[in-house]
This record gives structure tokens, sequence and C-alpha cells, in this order.
């Protein structure tokens, strides 16, 4: 029997997205104190809870507060939505548009979904909060979801986006943030992985430190030397860096991406991109070593030779 769904477009009164807006010291009462405080490119720390492959989530705090959650596993509670639910479904009680107004002190911000957006990653509007639904294009379902205030999405605008006012500054972070920056997005692509790997019917990886190690260098190589390409004019194929580190592998593949929002989108664009997802589902992998590095990213597998008894 079918669960009755409150109504889509108003706030929600049960489920993750009642966080936002919480204090920092009402969600360690709940949740506890989180496994990882991790800083993300927007002003807020990520909270991370990494509860099972079942359940993972993140939590936006930005001065003591809330701003936005990110959340994947089978056993989430993200009402009005439910993980795994079928895209007809969600379209049967949302109301979908492809350009979305949002309104706050600073001014009237209009949101663009382009085709791509409207099949992988929608814009919903749930009272004075906002979801962004990341849908498997390939299955058809409910992959993940995102929790945001108005001014945490208007900060972040992961959607082409026009606007009247005065347009949020952007804060470049420093040499020493973008490091913390990097190395959470590296973890959280790890985990996120996994989970995905798990709801999909695939065994988890391992993290590899020296796999991790060739695929930094690979995005830092991009971004410094201005390309985009598996190969580096410098270092060559994934195998040839593999091997210059002396790495044994009976088999291996690469996933690189650049300029997304955050580790999460990184994730799920791989996830809707045919031969990325056949790398990041990959049942033969044993170990993934991940490496981030402004906003390019890298994600490195391997099968390890077994283990003779």
């Amino acid at each position: 029997m079918k669960q009755p769904v409150e109504n889509s477009g108003e706030r929600p009164v049960t489920g993750l997205s009642t966080w936002i807006g919480k204090s920092s010291e009402q969600v360690v009462e709940s949740f506890g104190e989180p496994e990882r405080i991790e800083q993300s490119a927007y002003g807020y720390d990520w909270w991370v809870y990494p509860i099972s492959t079942k359940q993972y989530i993140q939590m936006g705090i930005e001065e003591e507060k809330v701003v936005t959650l990110y959340a994947i596993g089978n056993e989430v509670d993200v009402a009005p939505y439910k993980l795994g639910q079928k895209l007809e479904d969600i379209y049967r009680f949302t109301i979908i548009e492809s350009e979305l107004v949002v309104n706050d002190e600073s001014g009237s911000y209009q949101f663009e979904l382009n085709e791509q957006d409207l099949n992988t990653r929608l814009l919903v509007s749930l009272g004075d909060i906002y979801a962004q639904l990341y849908l498997d294009k390939f299955t058809g379902e409910l992959m993940s979801i995102r929790f945001l205030d108005s001014s945490t999405l208007i900060r972040i605008h992961p959607y082409e986006m026009m606007y009247r006012g005065e347009l949020v500054e952007e804060t470049e972070p420093t040499e020493e943030e973008w490091e913390a920056i990097d190395t959470a997005s590296e973890n959280q692509i790890f985990d996120i992985t996994n989970v995905m790997r798990d709801q999909l019917g695939v065994g988890k990886v391992d993290w590899n430190e020296e796999i991790a190690e060739v695929a930094r260098g690979h995005s830092r190589e991009m971004y410094e030397e201005g390309y985009f390409s598996h190969d580096s004019p410098a270092f060559g194929s994934l195998a040839d860096r593999l091997e210059r580190e002396e790495i044994t592998f009976k088999s291996a593949g690469e996933n690189i991406a650049s300029q997304y929002t955050d580790a999460a989108e990184a994730v799920h664009g791989w996830l809707n991109s045919e031969g990325h997802r056949k790398i990041l589902l990959e049942e033969d992998f044993t170990d993934l070593g991940v490496g981030v590095h402004k906003k390019y990213y890298t994600q490195n597998f391997i099968e390890k030779f077994a283990i003779e008894q």
C-alpha cells in the first residue's frame, strides 16, 4: 500500500528537510557529533554523517545554523520524496518548471533549467526552502537530494541565472582554504561513490592513498596547464601514470570532471554519463583514489590482482 505524501510546494513537516534553519546544537542533540567537519567553497562547513551505505548525510552549517543538506541512501527520509522514486511519480505530484524565481533582500533571481537539468537535477520550491532532485537518467529514479535555503541557493547558483538587484559577491578562497576544500571533496566523492555502488548492486571499493596521489597530480596539472583530458601531455595515460609510480594493477579506469559546484554534483554528473557510469559502477574494481584541485576532479579506480592462497 502506498504511503500518502505531503503536498509538494509546501514546506515538509517531517524528514530531513525540516533541519534547514535549525541550530547546530539541535543537530548534535539528534545526530551526535559529525564524523568529519569539512570546508566548502561557499561559506558553510559540511558536517558529514556517513551513517552507512543506506544513510549518508551532509549538513551545511553556517553561523551555527543549517543552511543546506545533502542526502543519499535508501533509508534516508527525504519527504515529500523517497529515494528510488520514479521520475513519472515525482511529476504526478510536483509542479516542475523550467524557470524558477527566487527573491531575497539582495534582489530577484531567475534560475533557468535546461533540458538536461529537467532529466537529471530538478529544482523545486517547497515553501520557503528549495530542493534539488538528483535523478539517475538511466533508471529514471531519484538517486539523492539536496535541500537549501534561498540565500544559499543564490550564492551557489547551480543553474543558469538571471538577476535584478545586486549580485552577491563571490569570495575566492585562499590557497590554504582551497587545500581544505579539495580534501573535503575527495572524501565526499569516495563516500558518495560507495553509497551509489551499494544502491546499484555493486561492491564497495577501498580507499587507496597511492592512487589518490596520482589522481591529485592529474587534477593539479589540468588546472595549471589549462587542459581537460585523460592523457597528460607530460605523463601520458592513466596506465602510464600508475606504472610511473610502480602501482601494480590488473585493470584501471578514470573519470574526470571540471567546474562542478561540489563533490556531490561531480559524482552525479559521472553517474549520468554512459562512459563515466560504466567506470563508476565497474564491479571488478577494488580500489579508488580521488584527487581534486580547484574544481578539477579526478577519480582513479584499479582492480588489484587476486592474492594467491
